[in-house]
């Protein structure tokens, strides 16, 4: 969200600029760079379940917990350091409720809400 928040930025200064100074050329933005640490959180297609997806370019540990809906641990593991982590959990085991995912890597931090109900795990 932070990021599509900065790029309409940008894109409105560059639009104000060629508006405002029509002798001068505004600079066409070629790409983007990746980001250090992004942090993607989704629900799995075909199981009942979420994948998450780190991409690293910096070193730092990552840690993804599950808690049930009254704050308690099922679930705390810690990845290796410094690369790209893609991780599968199937919560089919999961009586029906309300889990949080939280995963935190490099002081970056996500957390997702997620309901298990009849088989089906969608987020809140």
């Amino acid at each position: 969200m932070k990021k599509s928040i900065k790029l309409i930025a940008i894109l409105l200064f560059v639009s104000i600029c060629t508006v405002v100074m029509p002798g001068v050329q505004a600079k066409t933005i070629n790409s983007i760079p990746p980001a250090k640490n992004v942090i993607n959180i989704s629900s799995l297609p075909s199981n009942v379940g979420v994948g998450v997806n780190i991409e690293k370019n910096t070193a730092g540990k990552a840690v993804i917990m599950i808690f049930d809906e009254y704050g308690n641990v099922l679930l705390k593991q810690v990845l290796p350091t410094g690369k790209g982590v893609e991780k599968d959990y199937i919560l089919n085991k999961l009586d029906n409720g309300e889990y949080t995912i939280h995963v935190t890597s490099n002081k970056k931090e996500m957390e997702k809400d997620i309901r298990v109900f009849d088989g089906q795990c969608t987020f809140r």
